[in-house]
């Protein structure tokens, strides 16, 4: 006698709209596009995320970076300029920094052309690290990180069946347990 059980899934129809989706799954949509394109304006995704307390921090290490730049470009003209009124007799650029040796004015201009690209280049990363905080900040707006989330990892003895020589022997083997308990 062969027997089967009859179907036991069912469909249940129920079309899915704007009215009866519960307001938290609503509320939930925090869009990480829209927090990277508000931070191109620096500091916009920080408040489009509500975290108000990095802005003036970007705007600091930016401001200081942009600020030393510069500082440092100014610098690099002066010594520059010195430079090209010692080469060329002609020239009517003034000689800024009489006591230094050509080689000195060399040096110095050089040392500034090296730290306003430097800062320049720091002042961009900046600029893009908060992009991307902004962006995996909004990601992470409705990460649970909660209490109730606990991850226990121990040594254990397993008994594996060792099939390739008798079915009926079990061995023991080490290994690792893991157990993930979200409530």
């Amino acid at each position: 006698m062969v027997s089967a059980q009859a179907d036991s899934v069912a469909v249940e129809g129920k079309i899915v709209t704007e009215e009866n989706i519960p307001d938290s799954l609503l509320a939930a949509q925090h869009s990480p596009k829209k927090a990277a394109l508000l931070s191109l304006i620096p500091g916009g995704g920080q408040i489009y995320n509500k975290k108000y307390w990095k802005v003036p921090f970007i705007y600091a290490i930016g401001g200081a970076a942009v600020y030393f730049s510069a500082s440092n470009y100014k610098n690099y003209q002066l010594f520059r300029e010195t430079l090209i009124s010692r080469v060329d007799s002609n020239s009517d650029a003034p000689d800024n920094h009489p006591q230094l040796t050509q080689s000195g004015v060399q040096a110095e201009m050089e040392k500034h052309q090296k730290n306003f690209e430097l800062l320049l280049i720091g002042a961009v990363l900046v600029y893009a690290i908060q992009i991307v905080d902004a962006t995996v900040d909004a990601h992470l707006m409705y990460f649970d990180v909660s209490d109730d989330l606990s991850l226990q990892v121990r040594p254990e003895i397993l008994n594996l069946n060792n099939l390739a020589y008798n079915p009926h022997q079990f061995k023991p083997t080490l290994g690792l347990s893991i157990k993930l308990h979200i409530r």
